[in-house]
């Protein structure tokens, strides 16, 4: 396995950071290597994996401020690389013709020593969204079943189309993870029915494995732990197991 994943929507709440975590401590239990990196101003995702933050970060490695073997840090659930909260003004400090590949490129020299890189991206589309998409082989979208998110997917969708279609052919959608997901009501099997048929639109799927809503998600993230190790037998972690494996069974198939 050799896959740079994007976690993707442009919609904040859909669990894009959760996501992220998850994978990078999943992917690492079952014996990968794994590096996560926390495009997000709100550095959410290096606090949730208990990183260092001082030091390097990725914006001073795309700005060639550091090397991007020096911002890696090594955390219980996989390495990191920690976010800067001038993330939020990316826009305007990343500059140049070649700005939209400054990730890609950096990626080269660390992308062999790692079977999964994550990238946790920001809730809107800008320089950074961009770079993102030019690094990755695969994008997954998190989307809460509602009815907001499911206008979102389908923004993000095609925003992706554009992106395969403009500076990255190989670029795969594996598809959109439910989350926030309330599996004995009315309401959400119709918007499964919605989102399913959203995703055939997409050429995308929607993936088996939904992930349940709980407050135990919340409470590890504040405790800087990973849910697996929080709470082993919850409803989040059976539910990003049976995820993570669905997952590598598709990037396998797929390679």
């Amino acid at each position: 396995m050799n896959e740079i994943i994007a976690l993707m929507s442009k919609k904040g709440g859909a669990g894009k950071t959760t996501t992220a975590a998850a994978l990078a401590a999943g992917f690492t239990a079952k014996g990968y290597k794994v590096l996560a990196i926390d495009l997000d101003g709100q550095a959410n995702l290096t606090y949730s994996m208990a990183a260092d933050a001082d030091g390097a970060t990725i914006l001073d490695v795309l700005m060639d401020k550091a090397d991007i073997k020096d911002a890696v840090k090594h955390t219980a659930t996989g390495d990191i690389i920690p976010a800067s909260f001038a993330l939020d003004v990316a826009d305007i400090r990343l500059t140049g013709n070649n700005r939209n590949m400054l990730l890609k490129s950096a990626l080269e020299t660390v992308k062999p020593e790692y079977n999964l890189i994550i990238l946790d991206t920001l809730p809107f589309f800008g320089v950074l969204t961009l770079n993102a998409l030019a690094a990755s082989t695969g994008v997954i979208i998190p989307a809460k079943a509602d009815i907001f998110n499911l206008n979102t997917f389908k923004r993000t969708c095609s925003l992706i189309k554009s992106a395969q279609d403009a500076f990255n052919a190989d670029l795969k959608l594996y598809g959109v993870l439910l989350t926030h997901f309330k599996p004995n009501t009315k309401n959400t099997r119709e918007l499964l029915e919605l989102f399913t048929q959203a995703a055939k639109e997409c050429d995308t799927r929607v993936f088996n494995s939904k992930i349940r809503e709980t407050v135990a998600i919340q409470t590890a993230q504040a405790l800087q732990q990973d849910i697996f190790n929080y709470k082993p037998k919850g409803n989040a972690a059976q539910d990003y197991s049976a995820f993570i494996d669905e997952l590598e069974n598709l990037i396998i198939k797929e390679s």
